[in-house]
């Protein structure tokens, strides 16, 4: 009987992994299309694409992923409450695969702009669904695993960019990614819908399917009775309409925001959506005498993405403060070794050609670090801080502000770096991540192994405290 229940256990994080990893590949197709300039502008220098771009036409394709991410977060966190997060992920793949048509055809810059906008609508759509998604189909013990595939999958996409970019033309490239997004759709629709959903809109009868299917077949007590502690916390958490005022007026809330938002805006900060794009544009030309900026670039996408797979099990077995406090302390240390590499390079006249590794090695040694800590932490925190009757609103929230942070970096890192030296890029870098370490020790709780519902009533300690002494 035990190695019966061991089994049906096993089954069930085995299919919780599995829907995880067909709903997150969306984030693969986003890593593309992140990824993608850094090939491309390589091409372009080469003259091997159908037009040319300047400065500020190059900064303007880039940031307009970014721009165009904000613009879809809220629709879709009204449509993910009233369709489904499954369906509307299914709806929207539609946008990826008309940017990829737009990028194949394309015979100016404005073709390029649009489907760069339409690419930032569909990763608007998967960053706000995702995390809310993995956060109500996990069990508690393997969440902190499951949310790493947000970035894992990112990063797979973004070295797919890397790897595929540079040995095939430019038209095979689009054809390529735009097949993505039709595998994407072919593996996400077998998948079943979120049981949080349906017992939302009160279809208990889906939601035991549902979640029968994530837990692997368990006994039916046991799946009623999770049923019954998700409806409990859906009630005591949709006592008040959900909306924006909710969000600010509702203690427990409001601190999950404040928590959600520092986290993504200091996510970006650190540099690691940048370095994305603008990598093979930023590594010195000659960096090692035997690897050139795009093979260098291969080889910083293999490691973001082996430290992401290395993040999925160090998640589930050490705690998330001592994980960020570490992680941010040595990407903050190598981005301040990046700064005075670049501060010593255009702003003295100290020969610094011999030390062309050093940034290489700190990118290197950046993604390493950063995907065991900010990268995946960040990310999970909006699936988890929030009640269920602002979740949608919330995250839809968290990934606007996050895509402004975004497109004003990759607007003006160029800009930046042309006007007044590629180092204060860096001196943000660094700065953003050792706040990181602050804000976490200052005001961050530990939600390692909670329960969605003993995330609430952390959050919300304080508060329940005083109105149970005024009883």
């Amino acid at each position: 009987m035990v190695l019966i229940n061991i089994n049906r256990h096993g089954k069930g994080i085995f299919r919780q992994y599995l829907s995880t990893l067909f709903g997150t590949f969306c984030m693969a197709i986003v890593g593309t299309a992140t990824g993608w300039p850094s090939p491309i502008l390589i091409k372009m220098r080469n003259n091997e694409t159908p037009f040319q771009l300047n400065t500020t036409e190059v900064s303007w394709m880039v940031s307009l992923l970014f721009l165009g991410t904000m613009f879809s977060p809220v629709p879709t966190a009204y449509l993910m409450d009233k369709v489904g997060r499954r369906r509307v992920l299914l709806m929207f793949t539609v946008l990826p695969l008309m940017s990829w048509i737009l990028i194949y055809f394309a015979t100016s810059p404005m073709f390029l702009y649009l489907a760069r906008f339409l690419a930032g609508l569909w990763a608007g759509v998967s960053q706000t669904i995702l995390p809310v998604y993995i956060g109500e189909i996990a069990e508690p013990k393997i969440r902190g695993s499951l949310s790493t595939f947000n970035n894992l999958l990112l990063n797979g996409g973004v070295l797919f960019s890397y790897v595929v970019g540079p040995y095939v033309s430019y038209h095979a490239l689009a054809a390529i990614f735009a097949v993505m997004t039709v595998i994407y759709f072919c593996m996400f629709i077998i998948i079943p819908e979120s049981p949080y959903y349906y017992m939302m809109r009160h279809r208990e009868e889906d939601a035991f399917k549902s979640l029968t299917w994530l837990r692997g077949n368990i006994a039916s007590t046991e799946i009623e009775a999770e049923l019954n502690d998700i409806s409990q916390g859906l009630q005591q958490q949709m006592e008040h309409k959900g909306g924006f005022k909710e969000i600010f007026r509702d203690k427990g809330n409001r601190k999950g925001f404040i928590i959600s938002e520092v986290y993504a805006v200091l996510k970006r900060l650190s540099g690691s959506g940048v370095l994305q794009a603008y990598a093979s544009v930023t590594l010195p030309a000659l960096t090692f005498g035997f690897l050139n900026p795009d093979e260098c670039v291969v080889i910083v996408g293999t490691v973001s993405l082996l430290s992401s797979v290395g993040s999925v099990f160090v998640a589930a077995f050490f705690n998330r403060r001592h994980l960020m406090t570490v992680s941010c302390a040595i990407s903050g240390t190598v981005m301040a070794a990046v700064m005075v590499w670049f501060f010593l390079n255009d702003k003295t006249a100290i020969d610094v050609k011999d030390y062309n590794f050093t940034t290489f090695i700190s990118f290197v040694i950046f993604y390493s670090t950063f995907n065991f800590g900010l990268g995946p932490i960040g990310a999970s925190i909006k699936g988890e801080m929030f009640s269920a009757n602002v979740r949608a609103l919330s995250s839809s929230l968290t990934t606007i502000l996050v895509s402004l942070t975004s497109f004003f970096l990759n607007r003006f890192y160029l800009i930046v770096a042309n006007s007044f030296g590629m180092y204060i890029n860096y001196l943000i870098f660094s700065v953003s991540c050792f706040a990181a370490i602050a804000f976490t020790w200052l005001y961050v709780p530990d939600t390692h192994g909670k329960t969605l519902k003993e995330i609430q009533e952390i959050l919300h300690k304080d508060k329940r405290k005083t109105e149970n002494s005024r009883q």
